[in-house]
């Protein structure tokens, strides 16, 4: 099985359990924070798959996997602050 493939299988993966979890989650009211964190990292995950094997950023310098791996993982702790911020009543209609 070649590399692509093997990616594209992994895509699949994290992308049903994202959408099962997800899925769990409204039916509970919402996945809450840790939730919303589990989701976030899957994203990230997925974000650093497509990156390294599809935009072939495993064949680029060290330097580049770790910045834009360190860019997803900033978005992503950026947009779970504000959701933490918002379920915790931080921000938002008071």
């Amino acid at each position: 099985m070649d590399r692509l493939t093997l990616s594209w299988l992994v895509l699949m993966g994290l992308t049903a359990v994202t959408l099962l979890f997800a899925r769990h989650g409204d039916a509970g009211g919402g996945v809450g924070i840790a939730g919303a964190a589990l989701l976030l990292a899957l994203a990230v995950a997925k974000g650093r798959e497509i990156l390294l094997h599809y935009l072939e950023l495993d064949h680029a310098g060290p330097g580049w996997r770790l910045l834009m791996t360190a860019w997803l993982v900033l978005l992503c702790g950026a947009i779970l602050l504000v959701t933490a911020a918002g379920a915790l009543g931080w921000v938002g209609p008071r």
